[in-house]
């Protein structure tokens, strides 16, 4: 015994067959190699994410090493420039005494 079809089940069979199968196993296709590329694509990101970590961490510890050497260098300079002020002044003032070579 056959049942009547329904309206919902006349409404799908319709549009199935508006559909192309052929154009939905391209589609599908394309979805695939999509898919694929966008997988490659995401690992050589995240390869490089890694790779830009690691040369981040190393060139932060550079830059550190190499910040903290000019603040040493900065700090030997000032000292070294306020001995020849200090030095200039007592002598232009003739207070040079010979203990004032310690200064030098």
């Amino acid at each position: 015994m056959d049942l009547p079809d329904s309206a919902s089940r006349v409404f799908c069979g319709r549009i199935l067959s508006m559909v192309n199968t052929d154009d939905v196993n391209a589609i599908i296709l394309a979805q695939k190699n999509m898919l694929d590329r966008f997988e490659k694509t995401n690992e050589m990101l995240l390869n490089f994410n890694n790779l830009s970590s690691a040369r981040l961490q190393q060139m932060s510890e550079r830059f550190l090493h190499h910040t903290r050497t000019l603040v040493e260098m900065k700090r030997d300079l000032d000292s070294i420039f306020r001995r020849i002020r200090l030095h200039c002044a007592l002598k232009c003032l003739g207070q040079f005494q010979p203990w004032d070579k310690i200064l030098t």
